[in-house]
């Protein structure tokens, strides 16, 4: 199904669904609007009462009823229906304008509103409320009521004072009406459903345009040719679908006319604007200036797998708990799907200031939905350095998320608030790739591979938790990177990301002598000491030439192995030698070539190793001391 077809059964299949909740789809000719100006009139037309907006108040938010024309009008005069600005609604404006032109405008603008919610009442669809608006208006005399209220300030002189309302200047200010009903709870507009429903069918019956065969839903309607805007409240003025550049090679070459290369009919239109900007209101995730959404038509909950969804919410302390847990999560929300539902991924970016473009989709079947997001889960993940409640350290399995991940790889560490920072513009691209292997299943991007493996090799650039989190995504990444070129096998990296003594891989090897170096030298300082290992500082060397920058530091970590006790020495002595012997099978011109991407697994894994046996023996000392005080005491 197209994107456009999607968007319609979004509108059909939710409609009326949430009208009761503060983010509801946009009912047909209606839109969204922030008013300034409250007024409350009696059903008779009578002023009751009038008041200030502000800017902060939660519920300026109003849904107003338009026009074709006005829902997408930039300038000249395009009334909408029932709430406008000031200069529509007063038929005083004009005399307060000091220019003359402004004048003339307001008087044009005032004249054609009045004709239109004339027009509207003397229909058969005409409204109690809206007539009480009508009498009211044609009294002309807003702005002297505004006066009286205190909202409207005016000079000496009777012009205009120099002040906004609510943030807007006077010819920007949106009112909006009350109508005090006898009987009628509802006295607010913009929330009276029979009004609504009543514009809504006053609107369609009075659609006179172009009719033609809507290339949405195959049947002759009524065709719009101004379509809305305001779907990113970010780029409020980009307009999906337009076709007003004539002169500029649009179409050119294809179609002779706008009206030959699409036809939209206006309900259809209407439906499909409502139901994308309802989506980006309630679910849109914005990347600097690209908005995401994941959703399904019908309504059902999916997982936001754009940048806030955690693969497997419980913390993990081994693959297979977390494999666990990942799939409980995603089954949760598999189980309220069945066969043949939809989910829809869409990315949005206004191109220019008038231009909404369309920047990624993609049209998944819930089955194989789900099954690509969890084996992105099951495939790129790792150890994670983490705090308890308590703040004590401890390792979990996470799934990076691509903000991550591209933060990682490209970002700049902000010393002063301890975090990676990167550009809006890379971070929204670098994410559409990412979301773009998850779900079309394409390869992890070797530069991003290589561009993690580079930052993952210059440790002293970071302070102690970016580095920590910059070497676990790395890892991750170059797990999912291999897990995906050779299978479960990576490299000789066993599935279960424990250490494997049995792996000969060159890099995997000198990754692994990196970290006992660097545990040598750790184990002999104390616990105040910040200075780092003579491992961390050669590292980015020791990346490019291991074999030459290892004698180096073999030489370095010597007076540290006299330190450390005679077991713990020979011990590492025997590790190394271990280790070394399987560098020695290879060729010798090789060992001093750069180290490939694995050498930091193997670095991790050797590397957490030491660190739980370390941990071990200490537990065992202090065990057996507790014991031995306990006996003396007895």
């Amino acid at each position: 199904m197209s994107c456009m077809s999607q968007l319609l059964k979004t509108y059909e299949c939710n409609a009326g669904k949430s009208a009761e909740t503060e983010q509801a789809l946009t009912p047909i000719a209606h839109m969204y609007a922030n008013a300034q100006i409250e007024v409350t009139l009696s059903e008779t037309g009578e002023l009751k009462g009038a008041k200030q907006i502000e800017k902060k108040d939660p519920e300026k938010a109003t849904l107003i009823p338009v026009t074709e024309s006005s829902a997408g009008r930039s300038s000249g005069v395009a009334p909408h229906a029932l709430c406008e600005m000031l200069p529509y609604l007063a038929g005083d404006f004009a005399s307060h304008c000091e220019e003359e032109k402004a004048k003339k405008l307001a008087a044009k603008k005032f004249q054609a509103y009045m004709q239109n919610l004339q027009k509207w009442n003397a229909s058969e669809y005409a409204h109690p409320k809206a007539l009480a608006v009508y009498q009211y208006l044609s009294k002309g005399q807003v702005i002297s009521d505004l006066i009286d209220c205190g909202i409207v300030k005016v000079q000496e002189n009777g012009m205009f004072a120099n002040e906004k309302i609510a943030g807007q200047p006077y010819d920007k200010a949106l009112v909006r009406f009350r109508v005090l009903e006898a009987g009628n709870r509802v006295s607010a507009v913009w929330k009276d459903a029979s009004l609504i429903r009543t514009y809504e069918n006053y609107y369609l019956a009075e659609q006179q345009g172009r009719r033609d065969v809507c290339y949405l839903i195959g049947k002759e309607a009524s065709i719009s040719d101004n379509h809305p805007k305001g779907i990113v409240a970010a780029a409020y003025g980009a307009k999906l679908i337009s076709a007003n550049d004539a002169h500029g090679f649009v179409y050119r070459g294809r179609f002779q006319d706008a009206e030959e290369a699409f036809a939209l009919s206006y309900e259809a239109s209407q439906k499909i604007h409502s139901a994308l900007t309802w989506l980006v209101k309630t679910q849109g995730v914005s990347i600097g200036a690209r908005t995401f959404l994941c959703w399904n038509p019908v309504g059902k909950k999916v997982p936001g797998v754009i940048d806030e969804f955690d693969f497997g919410e419980e913390e993990s302390e081994t693959i297979v708990s977390y494999r666990s847990n990942l799939r409980k999560t995603l089954q949760g929300y598999q189980n309220q799907f069945k066969e043949g539902d939809e989910v829809i991924v869409l990315a949005l970016e206004a191109a220019t200031t008038g231009r909404l473009s369309i920047t990624y989709y993609q049209d998944l079947f819930e089955r194989e939905f789900f099954r690509r997001v969890r084996e992105w889960g099951e495939t790129c993940n790792w150890w994670y350095l983490k705090f308890n409640a308590e703040k004590k350290p401890y390792y979990a399995v996470e799934t990076p998320r691509f903000r991550r991940i591209v933060e990682c790889a490209f970002g700049r560490e902000n010393a002063a608030r301890n975090y990676l920072e990167v550009d809006d513009k890379l971070l929204k691209e670098q994410m559409q790739r990412l979301l773009k292997c998850m779900l079309d299943q394409q390869p992890m991007p070797q530069d991003i591979v290589q561009a993690l493996t580079l930052r993952a090799s210059t440790p002293l650039a970071y302070q102690r938790g970016n580095r920590e989190r910059v070497l676990s995504t790395a890892c991750a990444v170059i797990m999912k990177y291999y897990r995906d070129k050779d299978g479960n096998n990576v490299k000789g990296v066993k599935d279960q990301m424990e250490l494997d003594v049995t792996n000969r891989d060159r890099s995997y090897l000198f990754g692994r002598l990196l970290a006992i170096l660097e545990r040598v030298e750790r184990v002999t300082f104390s616990e105040d000491e910040k200075r780092e290992p003579n491992a961390i500082r050669y590292q980015t060397v020791y990346v490019n030439h291991p074999l030459s920058t290892w004698r180096t530091l073999t030489e370095l970590v010597n007076p540290y192995l006299q330190k450390v006790r005679p077991g713990s020495r020979k011990f590492y002595q025997d590790l190394i030698s271990e280790i070394t012997e399987g560098l020695v099978s290879g060729k010798p011109e090789e060992l001093d070539q750069r180290l490939e991407a694995t050498y930091l697994l193997g670095y991790y894994l050797q590397r957490a190793a030491l660190i739980r046996k370390d941990k071990h023996e200490k537990d065992n000392q202090e065990n057996q001391e507790e014991k031995d005080h306990e006996s003396a005491a007895e």
